[in-house]
């Protein structure tokens, strides 16, 4: 006759089972949580190290650009100043092709005494579609006039045309 194990010892075999499947989902869900934090904290000490390092560079930074240096160099970029005696020299990449000589003939350019005749709007259509490269304004003849009470100019500009 074969001998069967009593409800009660069945029992507590599976509220064994159920206890280990429960204690074992604990500690794995324990020892993900702990990493995750662990990985945050790594994040954040890095965040931190980097702010620090961008803290120690702030006077650094505020020391370059109220410097002369500065100022020379933002002025020139921004503006195209350059300082007294400077020339501005412009060399080309490597990769342009720069041709000496003369310039082939254009049968379709306008000359600028005819684009200074047309229109405004079509003035400009010619600048950035047609085929002129530039025209230049005719330069401005100074008047010398006499001052007039109240009047701190002494030359008056008339254009010509």
């Amino acid at each position: 006759m074969p001998k069967t194990k009593s409800f009660t010892f069945q029992l507590i075999v599976l509220g064994g089972f159920f206890f280990f499947f429960y204690m074992f989902f604990s500690l794995a869900t324990s020892i993900y949580q702990n990493y995750k934090l662990e990985s945050e904290i790594q994040n954040f000490t890095a965040e931190i190290d980097n702010l620090a390092d961008m803290a120690h560079q702030k006077p650094e930074d505020v020391k370059y650009f109220a410097s002369a240096e500065y100022k020379d160099r933002s002025a020139k970029e921004s503006f195209g100043l350059l300082n007294p005696g400077e020339k501005l020299i412009i060399i080309p990449d490597e990769q342009q092709v720069v041709e000496i000589g003369p310039a082939p003939l254009m049968l379709d350019t306008m000359a600028p005494s005819s684009v200074l005749s047309l229109s405004n709007a079509k003035q400009w259509w010619e600048y950035f579609f047609g085929q002129t490269l530039s025209v230049k304004v005719p330069e401005a003849k100074k008047v010398i006039t006499e001052p007039v009470e109240g009047d701190s100019s002494e030359e008056d500009v008339e254009l010509e045309g």
